[in-house]
């Protein structure tokens, strides 16, 4: 067996200056923050939903073996290390001694062990584990997992917060999906569920502090509560939480628009935070249907977009253009292959659609009512028609557009967002195009390159299979980064510390007075 190490990053200044325990005695123990979001999540059970609105609430209950910090790297959570054979196909995890969960049992690995196979059954992400043979518990606080076959992923999947593979006691483990007690061992309890109001966590006095980390990082990192409580009121209208919170009964907005944050920010009663980047605009093709086949069709509508005027329509205030199809941060950044982005250019747009099968057919573009979703698909449809292009903007809501965005008729374009994928890294990003999941058509150049990416241990080859996946991207346009977008979230002045993240987290912040 061979130790490898997959410790903790070490924090930027910045990060390490706002950390709790560098406040001391300015930070104050006590009080509420309610926070709006947009709706409620469609469950609890951290295991079966991958929605953003699940994850809000679900990582202050559960924790993971592995969890990403601040730059999406794995770190150990509740696993203290691993030791990996030399095949690449055996991880032995070492799980931290004497943490407790909400209801007072111990960890220990059978918890784990539990709790990674009911993922690898129900998991709403299990192909995250699809890799693994056997789930066994070879100690007290050791688990051993033995791989298939190797995959240098396994870290990055078994850390993911997509749907976090949290771990729950072994007897609730054993529960259907959606029928669990919300038992965890992380910073916050769960207290009360209203489906149709809001959930409230409380501080969990018995938190055990990760003793590798010395300040908030990410998902990991040292989870310090100040607050009592916390409640997530569930508010899909937006000019409901402005009321709300200019009426001091909510303390955090969990997005404003560009508008809205001008507005809070010239009252010094208010904070105004700017998350960027948080994901990407993007905009798919059908491969299957029609034209949107064509490649000289798709090339030609790369050449008649102006991404800068996209994105400052769709996301004013709070993008930045980038080719890259991960965040700039990742170790994975690049800009090889994507030498065409951004540069329209009407004239090369009209003789690439001249070669092209398209015969002046009405196509159709499906968006769901967000306002940069729909000024994404208006201000396409407008450019296409620059130059000769007749497409229809169809809004309908999420569910629907999802559904159909997952068929390989009824569409020919979508736009919506891309954000945990660039997050977690490249094997993310190029996983929905697999199989022509996203794009209704296999493209076998795309799968061979996944593969490969899997299997090949070492970085500095996978960056390059990764590069070659980003040309594939743009040589055959087979979908369109538009750029990299943010948001603003609000709070009042009073709740101090608050960095923000892929979540609202509530630890390592305090109320002041």
């Amino acid at each position: 067996m061979q130790r490898r190490d997959f410790g903790k990053a070490a924090l930027g200044a910045a990060l390490l200056a706002a950390a709790p325990r560098a406040a001391g005695a300015q930070a104050r123990r006590g009080g509420q923050v309610v926070i709006a979001i947009v709706q409620a999540p469609p469950s609890l059970d951290a295991h079966v939903t991958s929605a953003q609105v699940a994850r809000n609430v679900c990582l202050h209950i559960f924790e993971t073996l592995y969890a990403r910090d601040e730059n999406a790297k794995p770190v150990p959570e509740l696993a203290s290390g691993v030791t990996i054979s030399d095949d690449g196909k055996t991880y032995v995890f070492a799980i931290r001694q004497g943490v407790k969960f909400h209801n007072g049992k111990v960890l220990d690995a059978a918890d784990a062990a539990a709790s990674l196979e009911r993922y690898r059954t129900i998991g709403a992400s299990a192909n995250l584990l699809a890799a693994i043979d056997t789930v066994r518990a070879t100690g007290p606080n050791e688990l051993t997992i033995t791989l298939k076959a190797p995959q240098s992923t396994f870290l990055d999947n078994l850390s993911s917060p997509r749907a976090p593979i949290a771990i729950y006691p072994a007897s609730e483990a054993a529960k259907p999906a959606n029928k669990i007690d919300y038992i965890g061992t992380g910073p916050f309890r769960f207290v009360e569920y209203s489906p149709d109001s809001h959930v409230k966590l409380a501080r969990y006095d018995g938190y055990s502090f990760n003793p590798g980390a010395t300040g908030r990082d990410g998902f990991a990192g040292r989870k310090e509560v100040f607050l009592d409580s916390v409640v997530f009121r569930f508010m899909p209208e937006a000019g409901a939480r402005e009321a709300a919170f200019r009426a001091g009964e909510v303390q955090f907005l969990e997005t404003v628009d560009t508008d809205v944050a001008k507005k809070l920010g010239a009252d010094k009663a208010n904070t105004i935070y700017k998350a960027l980047p948080f994901a990407f605009q993007i905009i798919k093709f059908n491969h299957a249907l029609g034209v949107t086949g064509d490649v000289n069709f798709r090339l030609a509508a790369q050449k008649a977009l102006d991404m800068g005027e996209l994105m400052a329509l769709a996301s004013p205030d709070n993008y930045e253009l980038d080719g890259g199809w991960v965040f700039p941060a990742s170790a994975y950044h690049t800009l090889e292959g994507a030498e065409s982005y951004n540069k329209p250019d009407i004239a090369a747009a009209k003789a690439l659609l001249a070669k092209s099968a398209y015969k002046g057919e009405k196509l159709t573009f499906i968006t769901d009512p967000l306002r940069a979703d729909q000024d994404t698909a208006t201000l396409f449809a407008e450019r296409l028609n620059d130059i000769g292009v007749n497409v229809q903007v169809s809004v309908a809501d999420w569910p629907t557009v999802s559904k159909m965005g997952f068929t390989p008729s009824g569409w020919n374009f979508w736009t919506h967002g891309l954000g945990i994928e660039p997050f977690e890294g490249p094997a993310s990003v190029m996983l929905p195009w697999v199989n022509g999941l996203s794009q209704q058509k296999p493209d076998p150049e795309v799968d061979r390159l996944y593969a490969a990416f899997n299997a090949e241990m070492d970085q500095a080859r996978r960056k390059a299979i990764f590069a070659q996946f980003q040309t594939r991207l743009y040589a055959q346009a087979i979908a369109l980064k538009c750029g990299n977008y943010g948001y603003f979230q609000a709070s009042t002045a009073k709740l101090k510390n608050f960095v923000p993240f892929r979540i609202p987290r509530m630890w390592g912040v305090w109320l002041e007075g």
